[in-house]
């Protein structure tokens, strides 16, 4: 069987080399931690070096920003 190395990015700037059996795709998800992350982008470039770039599945929202404002229709 085969392994596959590859280079997950996070968010953050983090990345983590895996070997597996595959290399995941876009929408599969991950856990690293007690974290669970969907995979964004696959890149392979032609150096040999594929690149799994992550994002949250649950994705934190900041409660500080003001509220989108609301379309006022008339009547």
């Amino acid at each position: 069987m085969s392994q596959e190395v590859f280079v997950i990015r996070f968010p953050n700037g983090e990345a983590e080399i895996y070997s597996g059996s595959a290399v995941p795709s876009t929408g599969d998800r991950l856990t690293r931690g007690d974290t669970e992350w969907v995979v964004a982008r696959v890149e392979a470039r032609l150096e040999g070096r594929t690149t799994v770039s992550v994002m949250p599945v649950a994705v934190q929202r900041d409660e500080s920003w003001p509220k989108p404002y609301e379309f006022v229709h008339g009547s």
